[in-house]
């Protein structure tokens, strides 16, 4: 499965972008518009008087936060800028890439030191750079597509557009198909049998999601076992419904579509189908295809996992993380479309701190005993401000909540996107069902502490996991708002 969303080679090399710097050229002497937009917002009122095959490299250098060509250049060929890229899933929502980088922008000009941060690890130019009180907004841009993994503004701006074209069209079908869903709904296996391939994958994509012609579909495999049978038998790919059953938390369908040959590896959107479901807080299917395989095999993935034992090959005889163990990472932003934390680095405490507090989301008690064992400070936050213990709470992890409690994990730490501490989070999922005994048994935990919420502060889908963390008492809320006014 491809997992980019532009068409950028794994490693360009210098004749790529030469050849790159050409076609801008003639796109604008032939007077494309995005070629004269992307000339103009570098160059200013120079590129109407004068566009020449050098003014298109420059172009293209600072395109990617470069001062010149040659300083572009000598990074190609040193091969910094050629690795392949963790690209991230977008999420189609519109001018919300524009947003950010406004949003950015502006903490620049206020001299934020984690925007300043972020700049300094995406535009070369800036990347000893003290403040940025000179940065300008496609600068700021820049950092935005880095961040989703793209090199340049263009590239993302670009790719939006088709993503939202492809899931126009994606409708389109959908809706053409409706028939077809009908009777495999109604497990019309004759009627089935007549299909081609391609209609029998476009079914099992359908199937994937969390409804279908307005019945919703649960955990359960949602159509007769019969009628999918027909449908598996026909298709060309159990991949793509695969991923898209994996982020519906289609359990039964994910295991039928495992044990009929998906493969669990596959990378839609850039990541896995287990990468997904242990970002998204969804335990069960974590465990489900980790009965599979473990992809990508990775110090965070058997934290999430569970598998203490491998957790431990991750590191040495002298307690040193070996090299390989941290990777691959995915980019946080195929997760949420915000950014989640600083540019990541190669920093082993960095790398523990994730893998901490993915046991810690997923329960994993034993895992999260061993890295406290051996030093792990129970505070630490790889992700907007959000501890394990945070994580533990939304995900109402009663055992991992009383562990960490009991190893000095402070309560009173506030997220960075959302402020709330430890009892704000309880009384978010007691406004849910204050009678269910687990948030009763988390309740006890915290009791001496006080929550402390703000007024009108929107929450929205807390870490991505806000349904998979109401789900015990039923409710499906997607937006709430805590304070005088709450929306449901």
């Amino acid at each position: 499965m491809p997992d980019r969303h532009s068409e950028l080679p794994a490693h360009p090399d210098l004749e790529y972008y030469r050849k790159q710097a050409k076609h801008l050229l003639r796109s604008y002497e032939a007077g494309d518009a995005a070629a004269r937009d992307r000339a103009a917002e570098v160059l200013g009122d120079r590129a109407a008087g004068r566009f020449l095959l050098s003014d298109a490299q420059f172009v293209l250098a600072q395109e990617h936060g470069f001062r010149t060509w040659a300083e572009f250049r000598a990074d190609i060929q040193t091969q910094r800028a050629t690795g392949d890229r963790p690209v991230a899933r977008l999420w189609g929502t519109p001018g919300s890439y524009a947003s950010q980088a406004d949003a950015l922008f502006t903490e620049l000009r206020r001299g934020d030191p984690d925007a300043l941060q972020r700049l300094r690890a995406h535009v070369p130019r800036y990347a000893a750079a003290t403040d940025a009180s000179t940065a300008e907004l496609r600068d700021a841009r820049l950092v935005i597509a880095r961040e989703v993994g793209f090199p340049t503004w263009w590239e993302l701006v670009a790719s939006d557009e088709k993503s939202r074209r492809d899931e126009a069209e994606r409708q389109e079908t959908w809706r053409r198909m409706r028939p077809q869903a009908e009777a495999m709904l109604a497990g019309d296996t004759a009627r089935l049998a007549q299909l081609t391939a391609g209609q029998a994958d476009i079914l099992l994509q359908m199937l994937a999601g969390r409804e279908i012609l307005g019945t919703t579909l649960g955990e359960g495999l949602g159509a007769p076992r019969a009628a999918v049978d027909v449908l598996i038998g026909k298709a060309t790919s159990l991949d793509l419904p695969l991923d898209g059953a994996v982020g519906s938390d289609r359990v039964e369908y994910v295991r039928l579509l495992l044990d009929a040959g998906a493969d669990p590896g596959t990378r839609a959107d850039g990541t896995t189908p287990l990468e997904n479901a242990i970002a998204f807080g969804r335990t069960q299917m974590v465990d489900l295809l980790a009965e599979h395989a473990i992809i990508p095999a990775a110090l965070w993935t058997y934290a999430a996992c569970g598998r203490l034992d491998l957790v431990r090959a991750c590191f040495d005889a002298d307690g040193r993380l070996r090299p390989g163990a941290a990777l691959p990472r995915p980019n946080p932003a195929s997760f949420f479309p915000v950014p989640l934390r600083r540019p990541a680095t190669s920093d082993p405490e960095e790398i523990m701190a994730e893998a901490f507090v993915y046991a810690c989301q997923h329960g994993r008690t034993e895992v999260v005993r061993w890295f406290l064992d051996r030093g792990q400070n129970p505070d630490v936050a790889p992700f907007l401000g959000y501890t394990g213990l945070h994580l533990a709470i939304l995900h109402q992890r009663v055992e991992v909540v009383r562990l960490l409690l009991e190893r000095g994990a402070d309560p009173s730490i506030r997220g960075k996107m959302f402020p709330f501490d430890a009892a704000g989070l309880l009384v978010i999922l007691s406004a849910a069902d204050g009678r269910d005994p687990v948030i009763r048994q988390l309740r006890e935990l915290l009791k001496p502490r006080s929550a402390e919420l703000p007024p009108q502060v929107p929450l929205i889908c807390l870490f991505a996991s806000q349904r998979s963390c109401l789900k015990r008492s039923g409710a499906h809320v997607r937006i709430v708002t805590v304070g005088p006014s709450r929306r449901m």
